[in-house]
């Protein structure tokens, strides 16, 4: 994972698609969203910026606005045509701790490696976001 200490940055989400369960005593909400991701520090040879498609889904106990727990998968084509999947769990503290799970080509090395996103603003059909680097 060379160079991942500082490879942090931030992004946009634009929700694309959202669609809604009603369970008896839940709601599970599905978004699916279209994402750009920033690069602080990238190493040489990486986009400062990539495309992502991202997919949440989160639980609600039915009438709670705050949700019980949910999980996100984005994926990545870069501009060089390596791959990259990333998956989520969101935190009781707060944030969404993301790990590399499959890569390809540069982002290879990166499988295992993990960021923790927090939202900086969240906006009506989007959010802002900044991730950074925890191993």
């Amino acid at each position: 994972m060379r160079g991942h200490s500082s490879l942090g940055g931030h992004g946009t989400g634009v929700t694309l698609d959202t669609n809604i369960m009603e369970g008896k005593s839940g709601v599970l909400v599905r978004n699916i969203s279209s994402d750009v991701w920033i690069w602080d520090n990238p190493p040489e040879g990486f986009d400062v910026a990539t495309t992502a498609e991202c997919t949440q889904y989160i639980a609600f106990a039915k009438g709670q606005e705050a949700p019980v727990g949910g999980t996100v998968t984005c994926r990545v084509v870069d501009g060089s045509g390596d791959v990259l999947i990333n998956t989520g769990t969101f935190q009781p503290t707060g944030g969404v701790l993301l790990s590399t799970v499959a890569a390809t080509g540069k982002w290879a090395p990166f499988i295992g490696a993990q960021w923790l996103g927090t939202t900086r603003h969240s906006l009506d059909g989007g959010s802002v976001y900044d991730f950074k680097p925890v191993n």
